[in-house]
């Protein structure tokens, strides 16, 4: 059941993250993402009704004799535990081992600058920073994360991108930064 929870709540930061996205920018494509989404998310909110239904079943006062109603208490009456179906989970590699109340906490940090940056982000960033060269992309990238220092990374991105200050994107891109360095 944890699992689903956890699912659940990667669905819902996904979301969150996809409708900034929207309202930034009125993509058609990121709409159809969001309603997939959306229905993933209502699919897993469905097992797990399913999933608390096998776990406790619900006495109705009324298929109770009338003589040990009195005799019961509202423990008795409220809920019977019944044992939980196991429930399939595909191993999640990017979990830490210890468990946090925060998902942050629990997700390890990219090893690779490229694997810290998300597939729609790369796709945004190779079109607006790199004007859709992504060969260009992958190689600033690699030197990036070759980088000793958020500093060294800095200076090698302004000297091969020469960004726009203005654009998004480029701010978009020196957070990825801060957040891969610190």
């Amino acid at each position: 059941m944890q699992a689903l929870l956890n699912d659940i709540e990667l669905d819902v930061q996904e979301l969150k993250c996809l409708m900034q996205s929207i309202s930034a920018d009125a993509n058609p494509v990121l709409k159809i993402v969001a309603k997939r989404n959306i229905h993933q998310m209502q699919e897993r909110l469905d097992a797990l009704t399913k999933l608390l239904d096998a776990a406790f079943v619900i006495t109705p006062a009324g298929q109770i004799a009338p003589d040990t109603v009195q005799d019961m208490t509202e423990s008795d009456v409220v809920s019977e535990p019944v044992a939980e179906p196991p429930v399939e989970t595909a191993p999640v590699s990017d979990i830490a081992a210890p468990a946090s109340p925060i998902l942050a906490e629990r997700i390890k940090p990219a090893k690779d600058l490229r694997h810290a940056i998300s597939l729609n982000d790369s796709f945004r960033f190779t079109r607006e920073l790199f004007n859709g060269d992504t060969a260009r992309m992958n190689e600033v990238v690699r030197r990036l994360g070759e980088a000793s220092s958020l500093d060294e990374a800095m200076a090698v991105f302004i000297s091969t991108v020469r960004p726009d200050e203005e654009n998004e994107a480029t701010a978009d891109f020196v957070e990825l930064l801060k957040k891969y360095f610190s």
